[in-house]
C-alpha cells in the first residue's frame, strides 16, 4: 500500500499568504466604504419673492348703471307694462300716457305749418313779380319757420308720451300705479343693470395715489358675505379725488370680474370685503437672500471671468449642479440674489467645500439631542 507524505511548508509561505488574504480583504472594505459613502450637506429651500401684505377693506355692492326715470311730460298713464323685478331690454316699452290731447297738438301745429307754407310761397312769387315788399316777405319766411319749429315740437310732445327702457336691466321699483295722472319728470320706476355690478369701498389717502397708478394690472380679491365659497376679482374702474367729509377717506370702485367664480344672486345693497395686497398695490418685492457660505466664487470655462455661483440640489438623483448667479446687498450674514434662483429650488448651504458637479449628497438633519 503507497502512503502519502504530507507537504511541509516553510514559515515564509505562510506569512506571505496571510499577508496577502489581509491586503484582498482591505481592500474590498476600503472599496465598500467608499461607495457607501454620501456626503451630507445643508440644504435651505428657495422661498417666494412676493411680498404679502393683505388689507381688507369693507365695501358695499352696486349696480354699474341705474337710473330714475320719467316721462318728460305730463298726463294720465294708461300703460304700465312692468312689475317690480321684471327684467327688460334696452327700447323696450315701459308705460305711455293717453297720447290724444297730444296727437291734437300735432293735427293743430301741422295745419299752421301748411297755412305758413302756403303764405311763403305766395310772397315768395311775388316778390319775384315785384308784387310784394322784401319785409312782406321776411315775415313770411318767419311766420314759416316758427310754424316748422312748432311742429316740430308738438311731434316730440307726442313722442314723449312712451317711456323706454335705456339700457338692459331690471325694474328695481314703481311708485305709481296705471291711470294715474302724473306730472312731467315725476319719478314712475328704478332700473338697474344687474348683470353688471361693482363694489364701493374707501381707503385712506395714503394709498388713492397707488391705487390710480397700478389701475392696469392689478385685481384685488372680492368677497361677498352672502357667497363665502366664491372669490371674485375687481377691476379699477375710477375713484373720487374729494374725500368723504365724515371719515375723510376717497371712494374707490372696482368693476366685479364673476368669471370662473361660482354663480351667485348678486344685489345692489350686499355687504362686500375687498382685501388688497399693499406689496402687489405699492409694488414692493421680496427679495432672494442666502447664507454667504452658499455662494463660491469660480471661474467661467468660456470667458475666464469670475462669476458667483451656487450648488443646486438634484432631489430627483440626489446629486449638486454648480448655477451661476447675480449677487446683490450684502446683508450680515445673508447676501442678496437678484437673478438666477427661482422659488422652490433647494441649495447647499454649508458644506461646499469639495463639491463637484453630479457628486452625491444627502440632505443633513439634525439628529435629536444635539
Amino acid at each position: 500500500m503507497k502512503r502519502f507524505k504530507r507537504k511541509q511548508y516553510g514559515p515564509l509561505a505562510i506569512l506571505g499568504l496571510s499577508l496577502l488574504l489581509t491586503a484582498c480583504s482591505s481592500d474590498n472594505e476600503d472599496a465598500n466604504l467608499a461607495k457607501e459613502v454620501v456626503r451630507p450637506v445643508k440644504l435651505i429651500t428657495i422661498g417666494s419673492t412676493e411680498a404679502i401684505n393683505i388689507r381688507r377693506f369693507p365695501g358695499e355692492l352696486k349696480a354699474s348703471q341705474d337710473a330714475d326715470l320719467a316721462l318728460r311730460v305730463g298726463g294720465q298713464l294708461i300703460k304700465l307694462n312692468v312689475v317690480d323685478g321684471q327684467r327688460v331690454k334696452k327700447g323696450e316699452l315701459l308705460a305711455e300716457l293717453d297720447p290724444t290731447d297730444f296727437k291734437l297738438e300735432v293735427e293743430l301745429a301741422q295745419a299752421n305749418q301748411d297755412l305758413a307754407k302756403a303764405q311763403f310761397d305766395r310772397t315768395q312769387i311775388m316778390l319775384k313779380r315785384n308784387a310784394t315788399s322784401k319785409s312782406q316777405f321776411d315775415e313770411a319766411k318767419a311766420t314759416l319757420a316758427q310754424a316748422d319749429n312748432a311742429l316740430e315740437s308738438a311731434k316730440n310732445q307726442l313722442k314723449y308720451t312712451k317711456l323706454y327702457a335705456p339700457f338692459d336691466g331690471v325694474i328695481s321699483s314703481t311708485s305709481t300705479e296705471n291711470f294715474q295722472y302724473v306730472s312731467a319728470t315725476q319719478t314712475l320706476m328704478h332700473i338697474q343693470d344687474l348683470d353688471n355690478l361693482e363694489v364701493e369701498f374707501q381707503v385712506p389717502e395714503s394709498l388713492v395715489v397707488s391705487i390710480k397708478s397700478a389701475q392696469n394690472h392689478y385685481q384685488p380679491k372680492v368677497l361677498v358675505d352672502v357667497a363665502p365659497d366664491a372669490v371674485y376679482q375687481g377691476a379699477y374702474k375710477e375713484h373720487k379725488t374729494m374725500p368723504d367729509q365724515s371719515t375723510m377717506a376717497y371712494d374707490v370702485t372696482l368693476s366685479l370680474i364673476r368669471e370662473g367664480a361660482k354663480q351667485h344672486t348678486l344685489l345692489p345693497g350686499m355687504t362686500a370685503n375687498v382685501d388688497m395686497d399693499l406689496s402687489k398695490l405699492l409694488g414692493v418685492t421680496k427679495h432672494i437672500v442666502v447664507p454667504v457660505e452658499a455662494v463660491v466664487q469660480t471661474e467661467d470655462p468660456n470667458t475666464g471671468e469670475a462669476q458667483s455661483t451656487v450648488w443646486v440640489y438634484q432631489a430627483d438623483n440626489q446629486t449638486v449642479t454648480k448655477k451661476a448667479v447675480e449677487l446683490g446687498a450684502l446683508k450680515g450674514s445673508m447676501i442678496e440674489i437678484r437673478s438666477g434662483l427661482e422659488p422652490g429650488e433647494q441649495i447647499v448651504a454649508a458644506g461646499v467645500d469639495g463639491l463637484t458637479a453630479a457628486m452625491k449628497v444627502r440632505p443633513w438633519t439634525r439628529e435629536r439631542g444635539l
